[in-house]
């Protein structure tokens, strides 16, 4: 195992922690992949997709193997004929799917694996499985799909390793020297949230990390959390703030210099915008108290103020004062170009295209205008209470967005944490009957039961089952999941959810008591 992998010993700590289970499936795709002639990679189009993408491409740019990759926003029984067609055009030997597949495991075994010329599909995800029976017709097929999921093998794919990490995994199998890799793996899971928002990694990332660290690719430090410590000028750190959305600072510009000004904190140095990485340590204190004040003052939660300080981790390879220097401005600015329809700009930004990190500022741009207008409008439209959850209905915020705004809504206490909050869109870009719904759900509501990967496929499993066709498609984490819905079967699968997640609430709250 030692030679096979690398002689590190962090690599070593690495893979020996893994579950032997999981390490016979990553060696089984190295080999797959050394064997194989042709190749061609789906991956999604959050920041976790966008870095596991990004992994694999270069991973098999050091192999020289003929290679094509697109990024899909979902796989549904919609987008795998456009799958399908991509594969019979290119003609690979060799099909990898990253953060995404394992909950769409039928459709590709039933439209992939049946390519005659495709002798081997990989599949490397974190999310949780559906618990749908596998075709009789197709299980013979079944040998030429590996997937490789944390989920199958004890460990979480909301805290232990994300999609992007499951890359990396595959990538430094592969050879060694990708170990620069990690940087991505863990802008990737930064993506995802599963730092707990400053908290702190742990599991196999907290050991990506240590390799990393010990091969120069990444540096950890205590700071601000906000986006834009390496490049907003400081009035705007504030105003464009939306994680936590700051009522009053968020979107105000004025009020965004006052804060400065009342702290005697000059903004300019010779001319130029000072950023919160050019502050002395004593400037950033007097920011840092002022903002707990006020955080606590609005929100009148001391916690909701926790999270302004934590693990910041840098990438000490990529320029300084750019988007690239930490990894959640690094995730924010491929979210950013996913969540505005070019992921592809993502990935190439990710590879150290000079082209597209120019594009991708602009993308980036857009999407924190389109944020801070939908928080704005959330506001001022409010949301519409249901008896087991938070509903937003708005038809104005873009389907790849729509999940993101209603996080942010409810971290920033927009929308009340005791239910799960869901968000329907219907601002597509394509004339689909599918509507895209997004649900949300605070740490505490896990503990307390709440699972909406379980409530989402639990309830279109009934719907589909009594409408004999499908009519729902979900699938997630417990605490992010979504799904897609026949546009006239929106109304009833809200009303299923609120039902299954009142009783969830009641019936853990019940138990407490006792």
């Amino acid at each position: 195992m030692k030679n096979e992998f690398h002689p590190w010993s962090t690599m070593e700590k690495l893979f020996e922690s893994l579950p032997e289970s999981m390490l016979e499936l990553l060696k089984e795709a190295v080999r797959a992949t050394k064997k194989s002639k042709k190749i061609m990679a789906f991956s999604h189009i959050d920041a976790d997709g966008i870095s596991a993408l990004a992994i694999i491409v270069r991973a098999i740019e050091h192999e020289a193997k003929e290679f094509k990759w697109k990024n899909i926003h979902q796989i549904n029984s919609e987008s795998i004929i456009e799958i399908k067609n991509e594969i019979e055009e290119f003609q690979p030997d060799l099909v990898i799917f990253s953060d995404f597949g394992t909950g769409q495991i039928n459709l590709i075994r039933n439209h992939i694996a049946v390519i005659d010329f495709v002798d081997q599909i990989i599949v490397l995800d974190h999310h949780l499985p559906q618990d749908d029976k596998i075709d009789d017709d197709y299980s013979a097929l079944s040998h030429k799909i590996i997937e490789i999921n944390p989920c199958y093998h004890d460990l979480s794919g909301s805290y232990d390793v994300s999609g992007s990490g499951v890359a990396f995994l595959f990538a430094v199998g592969l050879s060694p020297e990708n170990v620069e890799l990690s940087e991505l793996a863990i802008v990737g899971a930064t993506g995802d949230l599963q730092d707990f928002y400053g908290k702190g990694f742990t599991g196999v990332n907290k050991s990506i990390i240590e390799i990393g660290k010990a091969a120069g690719f990444l540096k950890v430090t205590r700071d601000l959390t906000f986006f834009g410590i390496n490049t907003r000028a400081l009035p705007y750190l504030l105003q464009y703030a939306t994680d936590p959305y700051l009522p009053g600072l968020t979107g105000n510009e004025a009020a965004c210099y006052t804060f400065f000004e009342e702290l005697g904190i000059p903004m300019k140095e010779n001319d130029e915008w000072r950023t919160w990485v050019s502050l002395e340590s004593s400037e950033k204190q007097s920011v840092i108290q002022k903002l707990i004040h006020y955080i606590i003052e609005v929100y009148n939660d001391p916690k909701k103020a926790q999270g302004l300080i934590g693990d910041v981790i840098m990438l000490p390879q990529r320029p300084e004062r750019t988007e690239m220097r930490s990894a959640k401005e690094f995730s924010t600015l491929l979210n950013a170009c996913g969540r505005n329809k070019r992921p592809d700009v993502g990935v190439k930004i990710c590879l150290g295209d000079q082209e597209a990190i120019i594009e991708g500022r602009y993308l980036l741009q857009e999407h924190r205008r389109n944020l801070a207008t939908a928080l704005r409008r959330l506001e001022q439209d409010s949301y519409e209470t249901m008896a087991g959850l938070y509903l937003v209905n708005d038809p104005e915020t873009p389907d790849t967005i729509i999940g993101i705004v209603i996080g942010m809504a409810q971290g920033s206490r927009i929308v009340p944490i005791d239910k799960p909050v869901i968000g329907v869109s219907t601002n597509t870009s394509s004339d689909s009957p599918l509507v895209k719904l997004s649900g949300r759900a605070h740490k505490y509501l896990i503990e307390r039961g709440i699972n909406l990967k379980e409530t989402f496929v639990s309830i279109g499993d009934l719907m589909n089952e009594k409408y004999e066709t499908l009519v729902v498609e979900a699938g997630g984490h417990p605490m992010a999941a979504g799904a897609f819905i026949h546009k006239d079967h929106v109304e009833e699968f809200l009303k299923l959810s609120s039902e299954y997640l009142k009783e969830t609430l009641e019936t853990k709250s019940s138990t407490k008591k006792k």
